[in-house]
């Protein structure tokens, strides 16, 4: 199957975009344009931005590793994953430990820091949000990688029609499940609980699959029409006033939509960026928008570690900065960002995929 490399270029920038709602949700609520308004509104809900990750992360793995009749090869596929986020992410997590002892004299479990080390601290509600706290998402998506492999093989043997049915049916019943947790289960006085409603990984999965599936609708439907791309700007409209009216209307209780709720809408974003080929994609496939998106990895799990500098210099653990703070925090982060993507998330993961790939005896 040919598939070109520049089609989903719209996307890179919007990983940017959603690091930086969610980044803006921890510390930037008080900050112009942030602190009132309809931004405002938004920005509450920007912890949603999780959820495109998510999404995007099933539709993008989908799109690049499907084909009609090759399986996959698991253990290359883990491999690359593992070299592709295990560097980074435990190195941001070191720095965030000895940042956390330096500067407030923290002194985490010792159960966290194995956990979180492994990656696995999503799974023990009570310490997920514990040391780099942003990473339980990393976590979660350890669990969509471990079963991504055997969900394309399985998928193979399967019609277009059936894999959107078992995907669309296992998104209800999950969706379902969690708003009977959120309704019956869910207090302020339940911590535990609550980060089990949250952050426990087999709930996010809805998302995952679910923007997987619509990645097959794209390869085997959408994207081969010679119609469908006309009415990408109608899927881009209307997911962005879907989401105008779900975050700053608010008919309905988003705590509800946490986990995976939002996905079909994110969705309608991502196949409209996906499909477009006018303006909007030529402004998105600008090079330094795309390279923003290529060191959105490190700008999302560098955020707590760069912010617990500002905290100590202003002497506020709460996550309040203001504008000249968020602004200059936010230069900080991207500069960060970049040396670390440049100067070892890239020649680690050459590195490390160079050892794991079979070299020749020829």
């Amino acid at each position: 199957m040919n598939k070109n490399k520049n089609t989903l270029t719209a996307l890179h920038f919007t990983r940017f975009i959603a690091a930086f709602c969610v980044i803006a949700y921890h510390y930037g609520k008080t900050a112009t344009p942030f602190s009132a308004g309809t931004l405002n509104i938004f920005i509450q809900n920007g912890g949603f931005a999780v959820s495109y990750f998510f999404a995007l992360s099933g539709f993008i793995m989908m799109y690049a590793y499907y084909q009609p009749t090759e399986k996959i090869n698991v253990k290359a596929f883990w491999k690359a994953r593992f070299a592709r986020i295990y560097p980074l992410y435990f190195l941001s997590f070191l720095c965030v430990l000895i940042a956390m002892f330096i500067f407030n004299d923290s002194k985490p479990k010792g159960i966290s820091i194995i956990l979180q080390g492994l990656c696995l601290q999503a799974w023990k509600p009570g310490i997920s949000m514990e040391i780099n706290y942003v990473s339980w998402s990393i976590a979660v998506e350890l669990l969509f990688y471990l079963v991504f492999p055997f969900l394309l093989n399985y998928w193979q043997k399967k019609s277009l029609v059936t894999i959107l049915l078992q995907a669309f049916t296992f998104w209800v019943l999950s969706l379902s499940f969690h708003v009977w947790l959120a309704k019956h289960l869910s207090s302020p006085e339940r911590f535990n609980v609550g980060q089990f409603i949250a952050f426990f990984p087999p709930w996010h999965l809805n998302s995952f699959i679910l923007g997987s599936a619509a990645a097959l609708l794209f390869i085997k439907v959408l994207n081969p029409s010679k119609y469908v791309k006309f009415f990408s700007n109608s899927l881009l409209l209307g997911s962005l006033i879907l989401i105008y009216i779900l975050f700053i209307k608010q008919p309905i209780t988003l705590g509800f939509l946490t986990n995976g709720g939002m996905i079909p809408v994110f969705l309608l974003l991502i196949v409209g960026l996906a499909l477009n080929k006018g303006i909007i994609a030529r402004i998105l496939s600008f090079k330094p928008l795309v390279w923003l998106g290529e060191i959105s990895y490190g700008f999302y799990l560098w955020q707590f570690f760069i912010y617990l500098f500002f905290a100590e210099f202003i002497k506020d653990y709460c996550g309040n900065l203001n504008t000249a703070q968020f602004y200059l925090y936010i230069i900080i982060l991207i500069a960060i960002s970049a040396l670390s993507y440049h100067l070892f998330e890239l020649p680690f993961r050459k590195y490390l995929t160079s050892k794991f790939t079979p070299q020749s005896s020829a």
